[in-house]
C-alpha cells in the first residue's frame, strides 16, 4: 500500500469517527429533550411540592418539606422483584433522573417559600426568639446544600438574612451590655467612665435616628425600645455607683487629722461627683434633680457627723 492510500485511509478513519461523535451526543441532547415519563409516584412528589408552594408565609413548613424528602427517598429505593430500580422509572438512569430533578425542585421551592416565611417575620414588629433561632438554624442548612447555585437569588437572600441576624444579635448585645453596665472601683480618685457612657448613649442615638442600619431592623419594636431605654439605664448605673461610693465613704472621716482634712480629701472631690451628675448634660431628657437632691444629702449627712464630731477616733 502505497503513502497516498494510506493517507486515504486514515483520513476516512478519522471523519467516520467524528461523525460517530457528533451522532452521539446529538443523541444524548435529544434523549435530554425527551421529558421523562411520568407515574403515579412520580405524580404524587410534584403533587406535594405544590402543596409546599401554597403553604402560607406566615408559618414556618420544614416539617412538611421534610416530608415530602422522604418520600423521594423511599420511591427511589429499589423494590425488587415489581421495582428493581425503586419506582420512579423502568431503567436506573430513568430513576435516578427523576430523583435529581425532584430533589432539585423540592430544594427550589422550600428555599423560595422560606425565604418568604423569614421576610414575614423580619417584616413584623415582634421578633420571637424561637422564630430567629430557626431562622439561623434552617438558613445555614440550606446553605450547605449542593443545590444551592453560588450567587443566585437563593444565594444572595440568604446573605440577606445573615446580615440582618448579625445586626439584631449586635444591638440586642449593646443594649445588654448598657443593662449591665457598672463601675467597681470606689476610690476617692476613681471617677464614673462619663466618656465612655456619652459614647454608649450617643450609639444609641445613632443606631435609632438611622433605622438601626437595616431596613429590616427597623421593623423590630423591642430593639426600638431597648435603645430608648439606654440613657435611662446608664443613668441609673451613674446613680448606683455614687449611692455605693457613698456607702464605702459614710463614717470615714475618724480616719483625718481634721475636719479641713476630711473636707479636703474626702468630703469636696465626692460632692463635686455628684455635682458632675447634676450639671451633666449627657443624660438628656431624664429628670435627673431628685437623685442628686438625694444623693447630695445622703452625702451631706455624713460631712454634719464629721463636723460634731471632734474626732474622738483619733487618740
Amino acid at each position: 500500500m502505497n503513502k497516498t492510500k494510506v493517507i486515504i485511509l486514515v483520513a476516512v478513519v478519522t471523519v467516520a469517527a467524528a461523525v460517530a461523535v457528533v451522532m452521539w451526543i446529538t443523541s444524548l441532547d435529544k434523549a435530554k429533550g425527551i421529558p421523562l415519563p411520568k407515574n403515579q409516584f412520580t405524580a404524587k412528589i410534584e403533587q406535594e411540592i405544590e402543596q409546599l408552594k401554597a403553604k402560607p408565609d406566615s408559618k414556618f413548613c420544614k416539617d412538611f418539606y421534610k416530608e415530602v424528602a422522604f418520600h423521594i427517598n423511599e420511591f427511589y429505593k429499589p423494590l425488587p422483584p415489581k421495582y428493581p430500580f425503586g419506582r420512579f422509572g423502568k431503567t436506573q438512569s430513568e430513576t435516578d433522573q427523576w430523583k435529581e430533578n425532584l430533589e432539585s425542585n423540592l430544594y427550589s421551592a422550600y428555599t423560595q417559600k422560606f425565604i418568604m416565611q423569614v421576610k414575614t417575620v423580619f417584616r413584623g414588629s415582634e421578633w420571637k426568639q424561637e422564630d430567629l433561632k430557626f431562622i439561623q438554624t434552617e438558613k445555614n442548612e440550606l446553605q450547605k446544600s449542593k443545590l444551592l447555585v453560588a450567587g443566585s437569588p437563593v444565594d444572595k437572600d440568604f446573605t440577606t438574612i445573615q446580615t440582618a441576624l448579625d445586626k439584631y444579635s449586635e444591638i440586642v448585645s449593646f443594649i445588654s451590655s448598657c443593662k449591665g453596665y457598672g463601675c467597681s472601683k470606689t476610690g476617692v480618685l476613681d471617677h464614673f467612665p462619663i466618656a465612655e457612657v456619652r459614647s454608649k448613649i450617643q450609639r444609641a442615638a445613632s443606631l435609632r435616628s438611622n433605622h438601626l442600619e437595616n431596613e429590616y431592623l427597623n421593623n423590630c419594636i423591642r430593639l426600638h425600645d431597648g435603645l430608648k431605654e439606654i440613657p435611662t439605664m446608664l443613668f441609673n448605673a451613674h446613680v448606683r455607683y455614687l449611692d455605693t461610693k457613698i456607702d464605702y465613704w459614710s463614717n470615714m472621716w475618724c480616719n483625718y487629722n481634721s475636719h479641713r482634712d476630711y473636707s479636703n480629701n474626702l468630703n469636696i472631690p465626692l460632692k463635686n461627683e455628684i455635682n458632675d451628675l447634676s450639671n451633666s448634660n449627657i443624660y438628656s431628657g431624664i429628670n435627673v434633680d431628685g437623685e442628686c437632691t438625694r444623693l447630695f444629702n445622703k452625702w451631706s449627712a455624713d460631712n454634719q457627723n464629721a463636723y460634731k464630731a471632734t474626732y474622738p477616733c483619733r487618740n
